[in-house]
């Protein structure tokens, strides 16, 4: 298969040759965005989300009239727009009861859309209702329901298209659709679990015998997980969380699959700044030799990929492709106001919402320090969290246990960008705040732990740094492979983090068994914690049921009949406040001293204006100028 320049598109096939020319869109990970609006800072957002890439798709269709659109899953949570309407009470007074980003996708006309982890948060029966009025087919194959579910495994796509000759041809075009299992191990553990998920290779496997029995002359994997960059993940045990998260390359090797749409991890692809490994070409856009998209997240960009199938005896073929991605250019023209038309009223609602007001702060609340210092955010989630899970142990054996408390930042950076941050000032805190610092339906959920699992567990926490050496050269803190929230802080406890060492865990969640490990000084109270002393630590269901490629740890503990979401937890920690919002974040951690050792942390702009605060707790951090990325880099001696 080859990649066409513009100059030879279409024309390198000969007259004599059928051939039929097919333009596949992708949007992925859309996560809320139906238009462009900050909903957290209360402003627009322009050259993002769906509207803004309506534009995109209407230039893309009018170049190739043979043309379908496909998402690959997370568009449904992301933005106080759709949490809004998934709560109870708000659905029916939103836009006649359509979910905001299912009216968008319908003005837009998509052929299809797989379901991604994240249109679980609010539960079966919202995803139901949210479903309902969709104008397309949702696909995932390794999906069970222990109800009937307009979800199905696949779909068959039956269009009439031209081919190179002008003659009118019948094409089916077959979606499979996949999400990573371990992303939704934390939902199946919530008492009003209807659903659970086998490995995405062997559902695709056994789909795709009745696929192609169908008669299939196309086969588009709708794939809501990554394309791994790393060499690890080939090392990764197959069936592995690791494995599953970042699946786009194994599934381009499936007899069967022609085509691979990914998602899930919001990286681009194709993109020539991205390293080569076996199985991967990021400048041609094919994983194992097959066209493949990634349009990363937001509505930032529209994947385009044009095929060119040519007839054959056997069948149609792919004879050749292109992929590129387009980025948004804004909201204009009659696509994107039916977009901004069909969420109008779900727009408003959201605006009351978000700025209803729900107290004041004396301190202002940002993430821009989280791997490096104190954060006043994880302070305030841990408290809410501890004080909640004291009023349940009450009365029970547990109480008698130390009672920790762990949070990690949702928004500080990394590959998500440098404008993912809090950056709340000090004065009034509306509902859009609270939605900041909490971006997920979480519930709160408790452990029993030993000394050496709690060990464990921050252990891969903090296997987000980089190495560094007490050499005098520059080097990376924080290693981007990680997402930012797989830093967790455990409150309660004191320790210091030996970046001499090499991380305990790689991404992918495996063990360094070579590591001897990060975590010095442990102690609890001022005692040293030993490998058999118990502990309580309460955090979250994600995190407890092994969300993020975190090892399942201890023993859950009960907290309440019915589970209670982080965010609900928040807001009552706000009001329980008398006058403004003043919250005690003391140092946890710090990082074993490593005279000579320099690393650089890369956070957002907006830091500029606090970087006093590292001063008072000691840390030298000495600022760069904006690089080319927006990020303020900082110089920080370790």
């Amino acid at each position: 298969m080859g990649k066409l320049s513009d100059r030879d598109w279409p024309g390198q096939f000969s007259d004599q040759r059928v051939t039929l020319a097919l333009r596949v869109l992708e949007t992925t990970d859309l996560h809320g965005q139906a238009r462009g609006y900050d909903y957290f800072n209360d402003r627009p957002a322009p050259r993002r989300g769906l509207a803004a890439l309506a534009s995109e798709i209407a230039q893309a269709r009018s170049e190739a009239p043979n043309c379908l659109l496909f998402d690959c899953g997370d568009f449904l949570q992301g933005t106080p727009l759709t949490q809004l309407w998934s709560e109870p009470g708000e659905t029916a007074d939103s836009h006649d009861g359509e979910n905001p980003m299912i009216a968008a996708m319908n003005a837009l006309g998509y052929d299809a859309a797989a379901l991604g982890n994240h249109e679980f948060d609010f539960g079966l029966a919202s995803l139901e209702r949210a479903l309902e009025t969709a104008h397309f087919p949702t696909v995932c194959a390794n999906l069970h329901a222990s109800s009937d579910t307009p979800i199905r495994p696949w779909a068959m796509i039956e269009r009439r298209f031209r081919d190179s000759h002008g003659t009118e041809r019948h094409l089916r075009v077959a979606v499979i659709g996949v999400l990573p299992p371990p992303s939704l191990a934390w939902l199946e553990t919530r008492p009003e679990a209807e659903l659970s998920t086998s490995s995405l290779l062997e559902a695709m496997k056994a789909q795709l015998r009745l696929i192609r029995a169908a008669g299939a002359d196309l086969v588009v994997a709708l794939a809501h997980t990554g394309i791994s960059p790393l060499p690890l993940d080939q090392n990764a045990p197959q069936g592995s969380a690791a494995a599953a998260e970042r699946a786009a390359v194994t599934i381009a090797q499936l007899d069967g699959i022609d085509i691979v749409l990914a998602g899930h991890d919001h990286l681009r692809f194709p993109d020539p700044s991205r390293p080569s490994f076996a199985g991967i070409d990021p400048v041609l856009g094919t994983l194992h030799g097959k066209p493949a998209l990634n349009a990363g997240a937001g509505g930032t960009h529209l994947g385009v990929l044009d095929l060119v199938l040519e007839k054959r005896k056997e069948g149609w073929a792919l004879a050749a492709h292109r992929a590129e991605l387009r980025p948004a250019q804004g909201e204009s023209g009659p696509d994107s106001a039916a977009v901004l038309a069909s969420s109008a009223r779900a727009h408003r609602r959201t605006l009351d919402h978000i700025r209803r007001p729900i107290g004041t702060t004396a301190e202002p609340l940002h993430s821009y320090f989280t791997q490096i210092a104190p954060d006043r955010t994880l302070a305030l989630t841990i408290a809410a969290k501890r004080r909640y899970a004291r009023e349940k142990l009450a009365g029970r054996p547990e109480a008698d246990l130390p009672l920790l408390g762990a949070a990690s930042s949702f928004k500080s950076g990394g590959t998500a960008g440098s404008a993912h941050f809090i950056d709340i000032p000090a004065g009034p805190l509306r509902m859009s705040h609270l939605d900041d610092i909490y971006l997920f339906n979480n519930m709160v959920a408790a452990v029993e732990l030993s000394g050496a699992e709690l060990r464990d567990w921050l252990e891969q926490a903090v296997s987000i740094y980089n190495q560094q050496r007490a050499d005098g050269r520059l080097r990376m803190l924080c290693d981007f492979a990680f997402a930012s929230y797989h830093f967790d802080v455990i409150a309660g406890l004191t320790y210091e983090i030996d970046l001499s060492q090499p991380p305990r865990f790689r991404p992918d969640g495996s063990l360094n068994t070579a590591a001897r490990g990060r975590i010095r000084d442990l102690r609890h109270e001022g005692a040293r914690v030993s490998d058999t002393d118990r502990f309580i630590v309460v955090s979250n269901d994600f995190r407890l049921s092994g969300g993020g490629g975190f090892k399942q740890r201890g023993r859950p503990v009960s907290l309440a009949p019915e589970p209670m979401r982080v965010r609900d937890l928040l807001l009552q920690e706000i009001d329980a406040q008398q006058g403004p919002l003043r919250i005690d974040a003391p140092p946890i951690w710090r990082f074993a001293p490593l005279p000579g050792a320099r690393a650089l942390y890369h956070t957002g702009p907006g830091a500029s204006a606090y970087l006093s605060e590292l001063a008072q707790v000691g840390l030298q951090a000495d600022p760069g100028p904006v690089d080319a990325n927006g990020f303020l880099p900082l110089e920080i001696a370790l």
